[in-house]
Formats: structure tokens, C-alpha cells, sequence
């Protein structure tokens, strides 16, 4: 599949983001899938890009699983999104850390940039950008329901995705105090047949109900 890209940047340019997941709307229906290309940039302008984070599960337009490498991205595709990221954070005169977010049509191969937004100078090391291990999950839980109470993170990591999903879903079930709304909703998508198997976003909704 080749990568073709559309170029649609948002109106709202460069401003201050943490890492994902990013509240926005969810991607559209059908094979739209949603990823984030972090790039780092140096004072001296030394760049690097990371491997691509896919917002894989969504609920009520927040993304609740965001996951690093995307599963069954091609690696052209990447490669492409990569280079796209590097050339809008050049274009931009970003230092520091920042992300590119990008739809991608899993069809075509077609993508687009829809939204790039910058961190203020961190002065972090530019050039450590890739996940702390071979696959990453990151997941938000409870608090999330209410917009008052902070957000819960989970961060795991693993040499497989098949390690991570597993220590995933035992962290979940063995945290403690109750099982909120989110952790129940989480929990059914990391152990169902069709997010093992890879399928993210509006098609992990379509398989599972």
C-alpha cells in the first residue's frame, strides 16, 4: 500500500500539548485511523522523529488507549508520516518537543496533517525518541469521567504487544479502590478478540459493539 498524503492543517497552529492521548473529536466512520508523530528538535537543530502512537480506543470523543508502535501500520507508511513531521516541525522553527497528528484512510493509504502542535522549549535530549521498549501502551482511566478530577495514566511496556495487552489488563484489575466506568469499558476492549487482533478506532467499535 503506498502513502499518499493531503495536507490540512488546523486553524488553531502551534500551541503547548503534553504526550498522548489528545482530547479531540474521534475519527470519522469507516477505516479512518488517528496517529501522532512526536518530533524533537535540538537548540543546535538536531531533529529526530518517534515510531508512530495510534489513539486506538476511544469513548465519548476521548481517547482512552494510545499505543506505540500502531498495530499493522506499514512500515512505508510510517516512514512517510515521519518525514512529514520532520518537514512541518523545519517549517515551523519548533525546538524542543512537539506532535503531529495525522488521519490516515487505512484503505488508500491516503493521510492527512490535522493538527501540529508545539511544547515550549523543554531542552529535553532530542534524540530519545523512541518508546522506552519495543511496544507501549498508554492508557487513561477513571477521574476522566468527571472533568474536575485528574486523569489516571498507565504506562506499560513490553518486548511483544500480545506482554503489553496482558500487563495491561492485570494492572487494571489489580488497582485498587473501585472499578470505575472507564477501567470496565477498558478492560473489555484490551482481553476482545478484535483489539488483540488489531483492530483500532471506529473499526475496534464496529467489531465489538
Amino acid at each position: 500500500m503506498g502513502a499518499k498524503v493531503s495536507t490540512v492543517m488546523s486553524s488553531r497552529g502551534a500551541s503547548s500539548r503534553r504526550g498522548p492521548p489528545t482530547d479531540c473529536a474521534g475519527p470519522a466512520a469507516g477505516r479512518e485511523r488517528r496517529l501522532d508523530i512526536h518530533v524533537f528538535v535540538s537548540e543546535a537543530g538536531g531533529l529526530a522523529t518517534g515510531r508512530a502512537w495510534e489513539r486506538c480506543v476511544w469513548r465519548d470523543a476521548r481517547v482512552l488507549i494510545a499505543e506505540s508502535p500502531a498495530p499493522h501500520l506499514p512500515v512505508s507508511v510510517e516512514s512517510a508520516l515521519r518525514i512529514v513531521a520532520a518537514d512541518v516541525a523545519r517549517d515551523r522553527g519548533w525546538q524542543g518537543m512537539g506532535t503531529v497528528a495525522f488521519a490516515l484512510d487505512d484503505r488508500s493509504g491516503v493521510f492527512r496533517v490535522i493538527d501540529a502542535q508545539a511544547q515550549a522549549h523543554s531542552g529535553a535530549a532530542v534524540y530519545d525518541c523512541e518508546p522506552v521498549a519495543a511496544h507501549a501502551l498508554e492508557v487513561r482511566i477513571d477521574g476522566c469521567v468527571d472533568r474536575r478530577l485528574p486523569c489516571t495514566r498507565l504506562l506499560v511496556c513490553g518486548a511483544t504487544r500480545g506482554e503489553v495487552l496482558r500487563r495491561a489488563y492485570r494492572a487494571l484489575s489489580e488497582m485498587p479502590g473501585p472499578a470505575g466506568v472507564d477501567r470496565a469499558f477498558l478492560m473489555s476492549r484490551i482481553a476482545s478478540r478484535a483489539y488483540c487482533s488489531g483492530l483500532t478506532g471506529t473499526r475496534l467499535d464496529q467489531a465489538v459493539g
